[in-house]
């Protein structure tokens, strides 16, 4: 069963490279895939700190979202690569929410991540975002596991 429209977790991981790779096996031939990269808003007082401590000719060649942004190019071109359909979404705050917000919104089939494989602990304080997906998603949601 293909889907005709999937949302996808990217981080820039490899684990997160294979959520994409799964999402274009996944996805029907007229279907869409939609990429999402969260980032955590930077705290604006920390941000005039450091580019006021750069010398004057660097201040102006500061991007915040930078790298957020390189990881949706990077899903971008595996996508065209494939011929598959995709839009592409930064969404600023928790990746989580992010993703199920993005799901509601496009009335996705399924939700693809890949496993992040967090500690123990770190997932017991906080939780990992596979697991606040799998509680809260309304479409299937696939987790897409390393290989070791």
């Amino acid at each position: 069963m293909k889907a005709h429209c999937v949302v996808v977790g990217y981080d820039g991981s490899a684990n997160a490279r294979r959520a994409v790779e799964a999402a274009i096996d996944l996805v029907a031939a007229d279907g869409t895939v939609h990429v999402v990269t969260a980032h955590e808003p930077s705290d604006p007082r920390e941000v005039t700190r450091e580019i006021a401590s750069l010398p004057a000719e660097f201040r102006d060649t500061i991007d915040l979202l930078a790298t957020p942004t390189a990881y949706l190019h990077d899903a971008a071109r595996l996508l065209e690569e494939s011929g598959v359909r995709h839009q592409s979404h930064l969404i600023e705050g928790d990746p989580a929410e992010a993703i199920l917000d993005l799901a509601d919104a496009t009335g996705a089939d399924l939700i693809v991540v890949g496993s992040r494989g967090i500690r123990r602990g770190t997932r017991f304080l906080r939780g990992s975002v596979s697991t606040r997906i799998a509680t809260h998603a309304r479409p299937s949601f696939l987790v897409v596991h390393h290989d070791e």
